[in-house]
């Protein structure tokens, strides 16, 4: 019975506390962190293998692939792994950041189906106004409970951060998948490849642009790569490739002050002559038009 007095006096304690004051909650494959104490090596993400879930309860601005999102309170946005996140200016805002990996979150098909779609693996990070969640409610729901399960060893801790991690998914997954906005899951390993391909042109895209080097990476044949793609998203596994990088490209060109031949050189051109002659094709437009637009 003591035992059962002093565990309730334990809870007791984390719900009288501010959450930030809860500390981070770190396990192998997870991380969750209030905004004022973001440790300094997740300030800044650049590749990486972590998916991210940035829950915040006042107005604050991101920057995702060097460019601004404006959260509204009680948003959320989810950024797949491989895209570089700036939260540099997040310890001043009232929020957590919710991080994990595949290995972790990977329990069974609907797991795979849920992170590998375009919740995370769109074109651009989704946001969602999450009214369910407002502050009292996520901290009761998700930051207490996690508070308790770190106390009651590594197996417990798992199945309850997944199960948060799931509450957090579920409905924003719904709602993208209601809009049209889903990919026909005719086969989930064929999903998992091509998104794990997207991850890896996300890392490499200013380094390497040709195909058969992702293939070497995913162990199959740049022509079943290919194919694979054009099943599944319509386009060639070259085409996407020159898609992220011509996305990087007009980032760097809207929202950064660097000229055109220093954003050429970040986005390993040799020749700046070159790089404008990509981006007109690609956009149909030269980058000084792309600035001022």
């Amino acid at each position: 019975m003591r035992g059962l007095w002093l565990l309730e006096k334990i809870f007791q304690s984390f719900r009288m506390k501010i959450p930030d004051q809860l500390g981070n909650i770190t396990t192998v494959g997870f991380r969750f962190f209030g905004f004022r104490s973001i440790p300094d090596q997740d300030l800044e993400q650049t590749g990486g293998d972590f998916f991210t879930i940035v829950k915040t309860f006042e107005p604050i601005d991101i920057f995702v692939e060097k460019e601004k999102y404006h959260l509204r309170a009680d948003q959320m946005i989810f950024v797949g792994p491989g895209r570089s996140i700036d939260m540099s200016n997040l310890r001043v805002g009232r929020g957590y950041v919710l991080r994990f990996t595949a290995e972790f979150y990977e329990r069974s098909v609907e797991d795979t189906a849920t992170i590998h779609s375009p919740v995370f693996f769109g074109e651009r990070p989704v946001l969602y106004h999450d009214s369910c969640f407002a502050e009292h409610v996520f901290n009761q729901h998700i930051t207490i409970r996690l508070g308790r399960a770190s106390m009651q060893g590594n197996y417990i801790f798992d199945l309850v951060a997944h199960h948060c991690v799931e509450s957090l998914l579920l409905d924003v997954y719904h709602e993208v998948s209601a809009g049209g906005q889903m990919l026909q899951q005719k086969n989930t390993s064929d999903i998992g490849l091509v998104n794990h391909f997207s991850m890896l042109i996300h890392k490499h895209c200013r380094e390497y642009t040709y195909v058969q080097f992702y293939a070497d990476q995913l162990h199959v044949t740049a022509r079943k790569l290919t194919d694979i793609c054009m099943a599944t998203t319509g386009k060639t596994a070259k085409s996407m490739i020159l898609s992220v990088l011509v996305q990087q490209a007009v980032r760097y060109i809207k929202h950064t002050n660097l000229s055109i031949s220093q954003i050429s050189y970040e986005m390993g051109f040799n020749d700046e002559s070159n790089f404008r002659n990509f981006v007109k094709k690609q956009t149909g437009h030269i980058p000084r038009m792309l600035r001022g637009s």
